[in-house]
Order: C-alpha cells, then sequence, then structure tokens
C-alpha cells in the first residue's frame, strides 16, 4: 500500500524540523515545533496514472508569526524547497506550497481583553522592538523576596548590572499589566525563580509566558534558578523548564548566584551549569 502525504503529515513536519535542528537554526525549529499542521489536497491530475497536489498548512502561534512579519513569504518558499527532495517517495503525489499562517483561537473575553489593553497603552501601536533598557528582567513569586530575588537585585544593581525588579520598576499608580509588558520587552534576558509559590500565582506565569514567547523565535532568554525546588518537582509542572540549564538555590548563595549572572554577561554566549 502505498504512503500518503496527508497521512504522514506530522512525520514530514517532523523530518524538516530536524534538517534545520543539524544546522543549528533554531527560529525555524521552533516554528515547526510550535505550530499545528496539516495537508490539503489542491489539485488533481488524470494524466499517466492521476497525480494529486497538496498544500502544507502550518499555523503558527499568532505572537510567533507577528514576530515573522514580511519573512514569512520567503520562509515558506524556503520550507518548500527544504521538502520537494524530501519527498520523492511519494507515488503520484507532489507538495505545491507550504502556507505560513497565524493560529485561530476562540476567545470569548477577546474584547475585554483588547479594551483593557488600550486602556492601558499610552503609546501609538507601532512594528518597531523597545530598545534593551534592561540586562535583566526578575520573574518572581513575592514569597522568595526576602530570602533570594531582593538581595539578588539589589547585588546585581550594586555591580551595574540594570535589572527590572518590581520594587525598583513600580511606583505608585503604575499599572501593573502595562508595566511588566514593558519591562519584558525592554530586558535582554529574564531570571526566572522557581519555586514551589512561583507555580502557584498567576503573575509570574503570566511573565514566563510573556519570555517564552521571546525564546520561541529561537534568542535565548529564560535563564532559571531553582529555588527550594528539585528537577523532578518542576518536572511535574512544566518538563520543558526543567530541561534547562539552572542555577541551583540554596546551593548557591545570592552572592554567589549574583557572580555567576555577572560573568553570564561578561561573555554573554555562555550558559548556567545546572545544579551548579
Amino acid at each position: 500500500m502505498s504512503r500518503s502525504m496527508p497521512d504522514d503529515t506530522e512525520a514530514i513536519v517532523r523530518s524538516l524540523a530536524q534538517l534545520y535542528a543539524m544546522q543549528g537554526a533554531k527560529r525555524e525549529v521552533a516554528i515547526l515545533a510550535h505550530s499545528q499542521a496539516d495537508m490539503e489536497e489542491s489539485d488533481y491530475d488524470n494524466w499517466n496514472g492521476g497525480t494529486y497536489t497538496y498544500g502544507l498548512n502550518i499555523r503558527a502561534p499568532v505572537a510567533l508569526y507577528a514576530a515573522l512579519g514580511s519573512e514569512v513569504e520567503t520562509l515558506e518558499k524556503e520550507f518548500l524547497e527544504r521538502l520537494t527532495p524530501l519527498l520523492r517517495g511519494y507515488q503520484n503525489q507532489h507538495l505545491g506550497a507550504v502556507i505560513i499562517t497565524a493560529e485561530i483561537k476562540h476567545d470569548d473575553g477577546w474584547r475585554g481583553n483588547a479594551m483593557n489593553w488600550l486602556d492601558q497603552s499610552d503609546s501609538p501601536a507601532t512594528g518597531s522592538q523597545p530598545e534593551a533598557k534592561y540586562d535583566y528582567f526578575i520573574s518572581h513569586a513575592s514569597e522568595d523576596k526576602a530570602d533570594l530575588v531582593r538581595p539578588l537585585a539589589e547585588g546585581l544593581s550594586k555591580r551595574g548590572v540594570r535589572v527590572w525588579y518590581d520594587e525598583f520598576a513600580l511606583t505608585v499608580g503604575d499599572s501593573l499589566r502595562q508595566s511588566i509588558d514593558r519591562g519584558l520587552a525592554s530586558s535582554r534576558y529574564g531570571i526566572v525563580v522557581l519555586s514551589p509559590d512561583f507555580f502557584e500565582k498567576g503573575w509570574p506565569q503570566y511573565e514566563l509566558d510573556g519570555l517564552t514567547t521571546k525564546q520561541m523565535m529561537g534568542q535565548k532568554v529564560i535563564l532559571p534558578i531553582w529555588h527550594n525546588i528539585d528537577r523532578d518537582g518542576i518536572a511535574a509542572v512544566s518538563p520543558s523548564l526543567a530541561d534547562m540549564l539552572a542555577y541551583a538555590s540554596p546551593k548557591l548563595t545570592p552572592i554567589e548566584i549574583v557572580e555567576a549572572f555577572v560573568q553570564f554577561l561578561e561573555h554573554d554566549a555562555n550558559s548556567p551549569q545546572q545544579g551548579k
């Protein structure tokens, strides 16, 4: 029985992602890994036994699709060129196009969310990216301030590191969501203090979602600290976070973690060692 391209859609996308991974192309792998894919018949030619032509639809998360901007068509052509030789084994079947679109999701509350965003925003909507004003954004639960987060933020600041930390950045009357969004957008990296309390809170999860969106484009952004939690505890909530290299507290003191993050900025390409 001959193979069918539509039936093998997931395997085809996986193979394409593997090719890009072998070349270190993180952005392309991120797009393929985070998107939904299917194939639709676009044409049929009954000459010479019949030939089916399909289109591969890749539906990317909205944030990821928006980040691609004008590169969508270029990426569609590149995916098609890469796939064509891979699919030679399919008899009487042809891939005619790759189409990348934004994933469409239903949300009954979207109008209210949009109005809240408009009310909180005091700047015009543009496609430009904010300049990196901060080196680190620190995402954490308030319960972890006293023993780790506050000493970490103060220690980094004393070393000349630009830190977005709520006690430094927020003043009376500020919109919490708007301030966090600006901090996330204008920070080079996000230090995420993962702890039992972190996974119980809404705002830290919101911050983590923002950092994850940036990391989906292949840019290393999330720098975790394990605080009063081990790998198994993190894996039970988020396997992807458990796989990231991290500093572990209280194995390291706040002063030692400060020094590690200062050195990270100096090298800028080196990552923390897990459980160091």
